[in-house]
């Protein structure tokens, strides 16, 4: 939340010049954004290192609240990523045998054409052949869709998981104690070791 204010800042300053004593003041007009930063995250604060009145940098990390229980689902979710990668199937290599024995028929295949063209061989075994090379040949595309379709489930799976993981990440990081500006702390409404809740205040910067 931001809001602007208005403070008007009156020094006196009293300089001693000779024997006499001149009194001079000033006043003045600036404007302030005042922003409450609030805890983005559920646990204990681990470390908290500002003080009112400390200067402080954007992005700078000033504190950290517990990442133990998110920390350990992530690797939860790493461990799955990878056991996905293992049960991935190489399709070419499943299929190899039944591609060989399909190759074979089919040079089998053209040698019967040849000696049925010098009658060496009846139509029959021709018949036969291309019975096998047909029956063969739908048990390759069926096996070979089923290992895809497997691969694919399993890359739909994988890559929920791994949407999983950046939300993790992000958790992580919002985890961090940082200010969203540069400025000065003007009030600290948390300390180190209490336990933080999202929403909960932290400190006040302008």
């Amino acid at each position: 939340m931001k809001i602007k204010i208005l403070t008007i800042i009156s020094v006196l300053f009293f300089i001693s010049c000779g024997s006499g004593k001149e009194t001079y003041q000033a006043s003045g007009v600036f404007e302030a954004t005042e922003v409450m930063v609030s805890s983005e995250a559920n646990g204990k604060i681990l470390s908290f290192d500002i003080q009112e009145g400390q200067q402080i940098s954007i992005g700078n990390e000033y504190g950290l609240i517990d990442t133990l229980q998110i920390y350990l689902k992530r690797q939860q979710l790493l461990y799955g990523i990878e056991a996905m990668g293992g049960r991935s199937i190489d399709v070419n290599t499943q299929i190899a045998a039944l591609e060989e024995q399909l190759k074979k028929l089919k040079i089998e295949k053209q040698r019967v054409e040849t000696l049925l063209q010098k009658n060496a061989a009846n139509t029959k075994q021709l018949d036969d052949i291309n019975s096998n090379i047909a029956v063969l040949d739908k048990q390759l595309k069926a096996q070979k869709s089923s290992f895809e379709k497997g691969n694919k489930s399993i890359g739909s799976e994988e890559a929920s998981l791994r949407a999983q993981v950046l939300q993790i990440n992000d958790q992580l990081n919002k985890c961090r104690i940082t200010s969203p500006i540069n400025g000065i702390v003007i009030m600290k409404y948390s300390e180190k070791g209490e336990i933080a809740s999202i929403g909960k205040p932290l400190f006040k910067v302008a």
